[in-house]
């Protein structure tokens, strides 16, 4: 054995020492980004619940009708939904990812705290949009991240965690603003101090988006910005089968969980208290958060086993398996407050059964379909199309539906004071509509499901010969080469990991 081989090295290559230095560097680089991604879902997953959590307080305290508070979330459906694509062109056009993060958290910030102190219904729709346009710019940015941060076996387990995290957030959220929503804390409202407190959080978190999030250098590329490309790229995507496939059932599967939002006000009704309504919501949120993270386990490990079929599989048993809970919670349990138990359990057996979809199927087969350098204008544009519709039609149907067709009755006085008679119907009316606005879009979108079957194997070939052959439908948008999806970390440089990884097993930088 040479002298040169006895040490390890040799002229050509990298002292161990280096490797493993650079190994080290990329593994805290994509654990602390990994950290921050996860903190930005927590208070996203906060954002999301503190309207819904507040409803019943709003009703009495600003005396606006379900109608109106489903026309609340609309406006920021709307807004997410317009945004979105913007920011995913920015991205795509190789704009920071670290830079808007940080804009977009303080942004989302300003605008939750400012919606503490607003009284008038305008004032509060113009933030909630605002609000809007701030989310549009978080979520397709840090999803765009998980490309970087794992290989393809593990990319469900990975959008798991962020959906954890989001779900955690709502938890907090809930158990926290439901309690105080009708009560005074330090002399405001209860629902207002806790906008102001989520959004001084979400300031904290702008302040750590820089020191802790890594990115891999990116070439501005000012000629790919424009909203003329991002509609031409938006039909290369719906040109792909898969991609229409997700869009369609999206606009029938985020019906119910926004629908949910009246989920609070339904349980103040039967008689719970606040405390015990957050209580037992909160455990639907940890069956959600608890779930994500199953789902998207499942759907790796079932995409080994069938690749062309796992992850379709793991959505449709996801939705099939929730429909029962959705019936027993609100047309069979009674509604009465001694049904307490009954109602947690439910809760969390259908948030642990329902929210496999995104992590275990939708977000993995958009990284397979899209190449990366489109990544994040997908992601946009599926957030824009969903929200567009699901997401703003959910809360109006229950609105419409419980005041129309079911008979809600309208009142202003707190709900220990109203009529047992009124309680009744409302809690009744309310009933009947999540039930409607939840069953019948989940058994579409699990009918839906199955057009994956003869789409999605046939769409990732196509999407892998095109990354190949540099070209072709669907993988560039400007005519230059797309670039084709590593299945290593991008946080160090590509030449870097070949140099140091030539003598050693690709999978080591995964252990």
């Amino acid at each position: 054995m040479s002298s040169a081989a006895s040490h390890g090295s040799t002229a050509g290559e990298i002292p161990s020492s280096e490797i493993n230095g650079l190994y080290d560097a990329e593994r805290n680089g994509r654990m602390s980004t990994l950290g921050i991604l996860c903190a930005i879902s927590v208070i996203r997953g906060a954002d999301v619940q503190l309207l819904p959590s507040s409803f019943r307080a709003m009703e009495a305290d600003l005396g606006l009708k379900p109608y109106a508070l489903g026309a609340m979330a609309l406006c920021q459906g709307v807004a997410c939904a317009a945004a979105g694509p913007f920011w995913g062109n920015l991205v795509d056009s190789g704009a920071s990812r670290k830079l808007l993060l940080t804009v977009g958290s303080g942004c989302w910030g300003t605008c939750t705290l400012l919606l503490g102190f607003v009284s008038g219904f305008g004032a509060m729709c113009s933030l909630r949009v605002m609000n809007g346009v701030a989310l549009a710019m978080l979520l397709p940015v840090s999803q765009s991240f998980i490309v970087d941060l794992c290989p393809k076996a593990e990319r469900g387990y990975m959008f798991g965690w962020l959906f954890f995290f989001a779900s955690l957030g709502q938890v907090l959220a809930c158990l926290f603003v439901t309690p105080i929503s009708n009560d005074e804390v330090f002399g405001h409202q209860g629902w207002r101090f806790a906008l102001i407190v989520v959004g001084l959080l979400s300031w904290v978190v702008m302040l750590f988006v820089p020191c802790m999030l890594v990115e891999e250098q990116r070439i501005w590329k000012p000629e790919r910005v424009g909203i003329r490309k991002e509609f031409r790229k938006l039909g290369r995507f719906l040109r792909v089968p898969t991609f229409g496939v997700i869009i369609l059932q999206g606009i029938f599967g985020t019906i119910p969980g926004a629908a949910l939002s009246f989920l609070t006000m339904y349980f103040q009704y039967t008689g719970i208290s606040d405390s015990m309504a957050a209580l037992i919501n909160s455990l639907r949120i940890i069956g959600d958060a608890c779930g994500g993270l199953l789902g998207g386990i499942i759907g790796d490990m079932l995409t080994v086993h069938s690749p062309a079929y796992g992850r379709a599989l793991t959505a449709q048993f996801s939705i099939l398996a929730s429909l029962p809970f959705i019936y027993l919670i609100f047309m069979v349990v009674p509604r009465r407050e001694s049904m307490v138990g009954t109602y947690a359990g439910l809760l969390f057996m259908h948030g642990l059964t329902s929210s496999w979809v995104t992590p275990g199927c939708i977000c993995p087969v958009m990284c397979d379909i899209v190449p990366r350098r489109s990544l994040a204008s997908a992601y946009a544009w599926e957030l824009a199309l969903v929200f567009c519709s699901g997401n703003s039609i959910g809360p109006l149907m229950v609105g419409m539906m419980s005041q129309r067709l079911f008979g809600y009755r309208l009142s202003t006085e707190q709900i220990d004071d109203m009529p047992p008679e009124d309680r009744a119907q409302n809690a009744k009316a309310l009933g009947k509509a999540l039930f409607f606005s939840s069953a019948l879009p989940y058994a579409i979108c699990a009918l839906l499901f199955s057009l994956l079957y003869f789409t999605y194997s046939r769409d990732c070939k196509r999407a892998e010969l095109s990354e190949e052959m540099g070209g072709g439908s669907g993988s560039s948008t400007d005519g230059e080469k797309s670039q084709k999806p590593s299945e290593h970390s991008q946080l160090i440089s590509r030449r870097t990991l070949q140099q140091a990884t030539k003598p050693l097993e690709a999978g080591v930088i995964w252990s």
